[in-house]
């Protein structure tokens, strides 16, 4: 099929938008984000270990606590 500037282009569909997320998945997100700067400053005060040994334990810390929450964003979006 040829181009055609005659042929109008049609715009792109307005009614196909993926939906929103749920609060409960934003809870959750907001949860975990709060651990991991959480774990974040513990690290860097420490003398023990680092800023990534912190950031790494916040992070995994905050992805388990906060998962039932995340799924179920997730299920319903």
């Amino acid at each position: 099929m040829a181009f055609d500037a005659a042929r109008p282009i049609p715009p792109p569909a307005c009614g196909n938008l993926p939906r929103l997320m749920p609060p409960v998945f934003w809870i959750g997100l907001g949860i975990a984000a709060f651990i991991f700067l959480v774990g974040v400053f513990a690290g860097a005060r420490s003398r023990d270990t680092g800023l990534r040994t912190g950031a790494a334990m916040g992070a995994y810390l905050g992805v388990m606590c906060a998962f039932p929450l995340l799924a179920i964003g997730l299920a319903t979006s």
